[in-house]
C-alpha cells in the first residue's frame, strides 16, 4: 500500500453530523482520515453519517501514541490535524505538536488548550479585570459515593470556600455538550451533584479530569463564535442563548435549547474586548474559538471558552448570518496561512437567524405549524434527527463507551432553524417553538 501524504486527520467525529472539515479537505483533494473509538465509528455508520476516506479505530483516543501507531500502520502522513469534537481538542493539539504539523506552531508554539478550571486561573492571572463567577475546583477523588455525600464534600467541602454564594453550578472541568452540569441551591444538593458528576462517564467512557463549582450568574447568556489570527480576535457571530432548566432526578440541569445569531461586527465592544482577553490569557493565536458569556448590570462575565468550531449545528448558523464558512476560514488559516477575509456580500445573509434543538414532540409540532403558516414570510426549516440505533451488536464495554452519546442522540429529536429580517421576530418564534411563550 502506498503511503498517503498530506492527509487531513480529524480526531473525534462531530456529534451534529455536519462534518465541515471533511468538505474543506475534499475541496482540496486531500485524503480525509477520521480517528475515533471503535464503538463510535460503528455508531456513526448506523446514523448514516458521511464517511471519511479512511476511518481508523483507536480504543484510547486520549493516547497520542495509539493514534500515531494507527496512522503509521495505515501509512498516513498528516499535513493538518484538528479535533472534530470538544472532548478530543487536547489530544489533537498534543498530537499536532508532537508530529510538528499544522496547526502547530502558529496556533501558539507552546499552546495547550486549557480546561474550564485552568481558563479561570489564566484569566485571573493575565486579565484580572475580566469578571468571573467565584469558583473552586474539586478533585473527583475527593467526592463521596453514598447518597448522603459521606467521605465527600461536607459543609464547605474540600477546597470549597465558604464564601461562595448559592445558587451554584456544578460541572466537569473537561466535559462537553453540557454533560454533568447541575444548578444547586444548597450544600445538600451540591453534594448530590458532585457525586453524580463524579460517577458520570465522559464521552468515550473516560473519567472527568476534575469538577468545578462556581457561583451562578443571573443575566443574559451569549456565545461568541470567532477566529484567532496572529493572536487577534475576529468575531463572526454573537449568539443570544436560550437556556432552559430541566429536572434531572433530585437536581436541575441546564440545556442549551436555542441560539439567536447576529453578525459579529455588531457585538457590543465589551464582548469583543472579553474575547480578545480570552485569547491573550490562554495564549491561543490561530484558529476557531467560541466563548460563553453571561451579561448583567455589572457587565459581561466570562464563563468558558472552546478552542474549536462549535457543535450542535452552530457552524451552519454562523454561515446563515455572516455569509462566511467558519470551517473553511479556519482550515485555510491553519493549512495555507491565509488570513480571514470579509465576506464579499457585506458579511451576512440575514440580519438574524435562530436555531432550536427540539427535545419533545410538541416543539417539533409547533415548529412544523410555524413553517406552514410563515412559508412566504420567513425561512423556517424543521429537520428531524435520525433514529437512534439500538444496542444490538454492541458489547457491554462498547455501550459503556457510548453511554453519553446515546443519551445525547436520544434527547435531541430535531433541529429547527428560523431566518428573518427582524431579530425580535426570530426570538419570539424560537420561544414559541420551545414552548416558553406564545408567538406563532
Amino acid at each position: 500500500m502506498a503511503a498517503t501524504r498530506g492527509a487531513f486527520v480529524q480526531i473525534g467525529a462531530t456529534r451534529d453530523g455536519l462534518d465541515p472539515y471533511l468538505r474543506c479537505a475534499r475541496r482540496r483533494g486531500m485524503t480525509a482520515v477520521l480517528v475515533e473509538t471503535p464503538a463510535y465509528l460503528r455508531w456513526r455508520r448506523l446514523l448514516r453519517r458521511q464517511p471519511f476516506d479512511l476511518e481508523l479505530p483507536v480504543p484510547g483516543l486520549d493516547n497520542t501514541g495509539q493514534i500515531a501507531d494507527a496512522l503509521r500502520a495505515a501509512e498516513v502522513e498528516p499535513a493538518l490535524v484538528l479535533a472534530g469534537f470538544e472532548r478530543y481538542v487536547p489530544t489533537a493539539f498534543r498530537f499536532a505538536a508532537a508530529a510538528r504539523v499544522a496547526p502547530w506552531p502558529y496556533v501558539g508554539r507552546h499552546f495547550v488548550p486549557l480546561d474550564k478550571v485552568q481558563q479561570r486561573a489564566a484569566l485571573r492571572r493575565h486579565a484580572p479585570t475580566v469578571l468571573q463567577p467565584g469558583y473552586a475546583q474539586v478533585p473527583t477523588g475527593a467526592v463521596g459515593t453514598d447518597e448522603n455525600g459521606s467521605n465527600g464534600p461536607g459543609p464547605g467541602g474540600p477546597g470549597l470556600p465558604t464564601g461562595l454564594s448559592f445558587p451554584q453550578v456544578v460541572k466537569p472541568a473537561d466535559g462537553a455538550g453540557g454533560l454533568g452540569v447541575s444548578l444547586v441551591r444548597n450544600e445538600a444538593e451540591r453534594a448530590i451533584a458532585l457525586r453524580d458528576a463524579a460517577a458520570t462517564g465522559n464521552y468515550g467512557g473516560g473519567a472527568f479530569s476534575g469538577l468545578l463549582v462556581e457561583e451562578h450568574i443571573s443575566g443574559t447568556e451569549y456565545s461568541l463564535q470567532g477566529l484567532a489570527w496572529n493572536g487577534r480576535s475576529r468575531i463572526l457571530t454573537c449568539c443570544e442563548k436560550l437556556v432552559l432548566l430541566e429536572r434531572s432526578g433530585a437536581l436541575r440541569g441546564f440545556r442549551e435549547a436555542g441560539h439567536l445569531a447576529a453578525p459579529g461586527p455588531a457585538a457590543p465592544p465589551a464582548l469583543k474586548a472579553l474575547a480578545q482577553a480570552g485569547l491573550t490569557a490562554t495564549g491561543y493565536e490561530e484558529g476557531p474559538f467560541h466563548i460563553d458569556v453571561i451579561e448583567n448590570d455589572q457587565g459581561p462575565f466570562f464563563i468558558e471558552m472552546g478552542f474549536r468550531l462549535s457543535g450542535f449545528g452552530l457552524v451552519a448558523l454562523v454561515t446563515r448570518v455572516s455569509g462566511l464558512s467558519w470551517a473553511e476560514h479556519a482550515f485555510a488559516a491553519h493549512l495555507e496561512r491565509k488570513a480571514p477575509v470579509a465576506s464579499p456580500n457585506g458579511g451576512r445573509r440575514r440580519p438574524a437567524a435562530g436555531q432550536l434543538l427540539a427535545t419533545d414532540p410538541g416543539q417539533l409540532a409547533r415548529a412544523a405549524r410555524l413553517a406552514a403558516e410563515q412559508a412566504h414570510q420567513a425561512r423556517v426549516r424543521v429537520e428531524a434527527s435520525p433514529p437512534v440505533p439500538g444496542p444490538d451488536g454492541f458489547t457491554e464495554r462498547e455501550l459503556a463507551c457510548l453511554a453519553s452519546d446515546r443519551q445525547r442522540h436520544a434527547t435531541i429529536l430535531g433541529r429547527v432553524t428560523i431566518e428573518h429580517d427582524d431579530p425580535a421576530w426570530v426570538r419570539d418564534r424560537l420561544l414559541y417553538c420551545a414552548g416558553s411563550v406564545p408567538g406563532g
